[in-house]
């Protein structure tokens, strides 16, 4: 704030003091403001995360950022890591565990002790399986799976399998797991099926199962709950679930595929909001009713 000042001597000083009172109201206020505001918050530093290398075969009994790509050829049938420990991490942070086509073994596989580990961020590639994890309660998330017999194959009791990609693999994701879920995954251009359930009481929702050989989506089990999927382009029915009489089919698209868009099961339920058109198989769907 700025001081007026008069010429005349007398008044100079009642008027600097006026001044001076102004400004110490307003700064006064202005601090009340900031206390009642707090303090600003503080920057946030970012610390990169300390990696480790791996290799071929390797035991992990603790979770860790791994460091480098790895290729197990010159170790046909074995595994690329093997997980002995509950409820760690494996982040594999962009890289790629391979294997020559062909030569077998798992590209990261979780013992059936590891419960609650999860697997992450990363490629497997040329492996009899990707992933495979025995544990229950087992997370595989953000990984691509290709040039595998299997991509991703869960056995463990409440496994998952969230927002993974798998393609040109025979089958992509493999549940064999009781109460599994299969969610927001991407399968495409696997040579049988996107999506395999052979066990009891599966959640596979909002999928993408495209330009599969054969089937999109196959429902082999009971009790399956099955919404929100997209099916397109598969060589034969883009979700088939002929056999499972307790399955629930809700919300699904399937378009241009090779036979059925949706076959379900006369004794499952039919959840509404199916859709489908240009199958092969002219009424489009069976035993559920699509628009």
């Amino acid at each position: 704030m700025f001081a007026l000042e008069e010429n005349h001597p007398s008044r100079r000083r009642p008027l600097r003091i006026a001044v001076a009172l102004l400004s110490a109201l307003a700064l006064a206020g202005v601090s009340a403001l900031a206390l009642r505001h707090g303090a600003s918050p503080k920057p946030v530093v970012l610390v990169p995360q300390a990696t480790t290398n791996v290799v071929c075969g390797q035991q992990i009994t603790a979770s860790i950022v791994v460091g480098n790509d790895i290729n197990c050829s010159s170790l046909p049938g074995g595994n690329g890591l093997n997980v002995r420990r509950a409820n760690i991490t494996i982040n594999l942070n962009g890289h790629t565990l391979a294997i020559t086509p062909g030569n077998g073994g798992v590209g990261v596989f979780v013992a059936a002790e590891s419960s609650g580990a999860r697997i992450e961020n990363g490629t497997v590639s040329g492996w009899d399986q990707g992933v495979r994890s025995d544990a229950p309660l087992s997370k595989v998330t953000a990984v691509r799976a290709t040039a595998s017999v299997y991509g991703i194959f869960l056995l463990g009791v409440g496994s998952s399998a969230t927002g993974d990609v798998a393609f040109g693999n025979s089958r992509g994701i493999v549940v064999a797991a009781r109460n599994a879920k299969v969610t927001s995954d991407v399968v495409r251009e696997n040579g049988f099926a996107g999506i395999v359930v052979s066990s009891v009481g599966a959640l596979v929702q909002t999928n993408q199962a495209e330009n599969n050989g054969q089937l999109g989506i196959d429902d082999e089990s009971l009790g399956t709950t099955l919404t929100g999927n997209v099916t397109n382009a598969n060589g034969a029915d883009g979700i088939k679930s002929a056999g499972d009489q307790t399955a629930i089919v809700a919300s699904n698209t399937a378009n241009y595929n090779g036979a059925y868009g949706i076959e379900a099961s006369p004794g499952g339920k039919d959840g509404g909001g199916n859709t489908a058109k240009g199958n092969v198989t002219a009424a489009q769907c069976k035993d559920v009713v699509c628009s």
